[in-house]
């Protein structure tokens, strides 16, 4: 026991006397050792020549002694075997800061922290998130209740640990993350400047923009110009890849993928062209495979080329990025979570010692219009307003798929239209009519086609009721009376198969086309591109296709005609309950149509008589 104590004891005096020695003797010393060199180091020592065009300090090594700051140096070999130390500056804790400014289109807001956007939010008055109501709120509405309007689109969220919109990044040996804290070097009411030193790397981040007022056809207010200088501040060649990131953070419960019953959603995608090829990338299903027994879901996806912009398309407005002087070969990485949306374009970097490099490019900040996204080829995104030296193809971004030529055609007369009236609602009530004057000579042939096979509709039953087991028989026979009434079956089925495309054409233009993005009809119809949230357009929609189907012959058995005439407006009814109130204002001005020319028919052929319909 006495042995253990005697140890205990000799352990705690030990302890207190290194203690001591550390705090009185040793620090002390180690201040003045690091004092002294820092001294050397700025005292003006000689410089020689470090063999890349540039002076560089020769000291002596120091005195291996613990130094309890850190002293950084990055070395080389000269010819005659010396050493070179080169000091590098230890990284400095610089401030978070936050810079505010205000553009005639948009409220900007750097941050520090990446020395990008964390806040780039529009101004507009149709520049705002999408907001539903519900049903209650859709009456409230239509009654003339008032609500807030949706807030401003925001188009730079930054994403912690992962950074600002418009981030740059370096990949390497000796890497620089997105989330390097910046000093802000300039600010003012057009242009903003970052610089940073990050081990052998310096990095000078320079926003200019325009201060443009907003326009249809001029995109310079939502321009801006990044020039990014990266210098070789060490004494060896650096070799790396230069990133520039398009970053947004996404409220997860806030967005909804397109589906049969959920509508057009509002899914954020993120973009990379590369060459001739869009990427586009939106979150995958979690879990994978079915019953979620596939394999992980795949966030990333990179791509190698020619790299002509990244960006993210938030449906109506865009967050985009391209080299200015060309497209750069390179590669682009998306990255699409759900939480997270971010494009990056790499680009290799290789700078000898003192060398520096600037790459500029340009950030597109807006709505997806498609006036603007074509004029940008004609417009600087700098401050001076030249032309542009290289064509982005922005354009490219708005996704018509299949359908792009119909929903190009039908964009073109709806913005005729618009120009004239000054109602988008109008606009697509005067596109239908057009419409189906157009088919006017194919929907008459099929109804008096449909009014003569009425005529054949006895004969027909007298055929089922001769030949009731023969299904074969009955066909030839059925066949043969229609060549005898001189009659065409599918007649009536090509004005609908013509209607299809431009159906499916107009859904795509209304939740893709910011033109009529938040355009009002009348009253609560506030929002041609959204659902009516009083269901008032889809139950109309509903009830004159049953209208239709019932003035159309009945030439089906009991079941067919059951099926068509009400189960079919039914189910149609409820898929349009989420779809835009665009589309169903469409269909509902064609259901009209077809029901007083089918009306406006019967009534003509029953004044002419039987021959008039051979006639026509």
């Amino acid at each position: 026991m006495d042995q253990q104590k005697r140890l205990l004891l000799a352990i705690a005096l030990s302890f207190g006397l290194t203690l001591v020695w550390t705090q009185l003797v040793w620090k002390p010393q180690a201040d003045a050792e690091a004092a002294a060199l820092a001294a050397q180091l700025d005292g003006g020592v000689a410089l020689v020549d470090g063999g890349f065009g540039g002076a560089v300090a020769m000291v002596a090594p120091p005195t291996p002694v613990p130094v309890p700051t850190p002293v950084f140096v990055d070395g080389g070999l000269l010819e005659d075997g010396g050493i070179v130390l080169v000091a590098v500056a230890p990284p400095v804790a610089l401030p978070l800061k936050e810079v505010k400014l205000t553009r005639p289109t948009t409220n900007l807001t750097f941050t520090s922290e990446g020395g990008g956007l964390s806040s780039a939010e529009l101004t507009g008055e149709r520049e705002r998130e999408e907001k539903s109501l519900s049903i209650l709120e859709g009456w409230k509405k239509l009654f003339g209740a008032k609500f807030e309007p949706a807030p401003h689109m925001n188009l730079a969220r930054a994403v912690p640990g992962v950074g600002p919109n418009v981030a740059v990044s370096l990949l390497g040996a000796t890497p620089v993350p997105a989330t390097t804290r910046y000093a802000v070097v300039e600010e003012g009411p057009g242009k903003v400047v970052f610089s940073t030193t990050a081990g052998p790397w310096e990095v000078t981040k320079t926003f200019t923009w325009a201060q443009t007022p907003a326009s249809d056809t001029d995109p310079s207010g939502y321009l801006s110009s990044l020039a990014v200088t990266v210098k070789n501040v060490s004494a060896t060649a650096q070799t790396g890849e230069l990133g520039v990131h398009a970053i947004r953070a996404i409220v997860p419960d806030a967005e909804q993928a397109p589906s049969m019953f959920g509508g057009i959603g509002n899914q954020a995608s993120v973009l990379c062209r590369v060459a001739d090829d869009v990427l586009r990338k939106t979150p995958p299903g979690e879990g994978g495979g079915i019953f979620g027994c596939g394999s992980a879901p795949q966030y990333d996806e990179e791509k190698k080329g020619p790299l002509h912009f990244v960006g993210i398309d938030q449906q109506y407005f865009l967050t985009a990025i391209w080299p200015k002087d060309g497209a750069v070969e390179g590669r682009c990485l998306v990255t699409a979570k759900p939480a997270e949306r971010q494009a990056a374009l790499f680009m290799p970097v290789t700078l000898q010692s003192g060398e520096s490099m600037t790459r500029n490019f340009g950030v597109f900040l807006g709505p997806k219009e498609l006036n603007l996204l074509q004029a940008i080829g004609t417009h600087g995104p700098g401050p001076d307003g030249t032309p542009a030296v290289f064509d982005p193809q922005l354009e490219k971004t708005v996704d018509f798929g299949l359908w792009a030529v119909i929903c190009k055609v039908l964009l073109f007369f709806m913005r005729f239209f618009h120009g004239a009236i000054g109602n988008w609602g109008l606009s697509i009530i005067l596109l239908t009519v057009m419409v189906k004057l157009l088919l006017l000579p194919l929907t008459h042939r099929a109804m008096v086609s449909a009014e003569s096979m009425k005529k054949l509709q006895p004969k027909m039953e007298e055929i089922k009721k001769k030949y009731p087991d023969d299904r074969e028989k009955q066909n030839v026979e059925t066949m043969k009376l229609y060549s005898e009434g001189k009659v065409n079956p599918l007649g009536g089925c090509l004005p609908l198969l013509l209607q299809l495309p431009i159906w499916a054409a107009l859904f795509t233009t209304l939740r893709t086309s910011y033109e009529l993005y938040g355009e009002p009809f009348y009253g609560v119809w506030s929002d041609l591109t959204s659902k009516d949230p009083t269901y008032l357009m889809p139950l109309a929609l509903g009830v004159t296709m049953i209208i239709t189907q019932r003035l159309q012959p009945q030439m089906m058995d009991k079941q067919q005609a059951f099926l068509m005439t009400w189960i079919m407006p039914v189910f149609f009814t409820a898929i349009m309950m989420n779809y835009p109130a665009g589309l169903a204002l469409y269909i509902f001005t064609n259901n009209l149509l077809s029901i007083a020319q089918q009306y406006a028919l019967r009534k003509w052929l029953a004044r002419k008589g039987p021959e008039a319909g051979a006639k026509a």
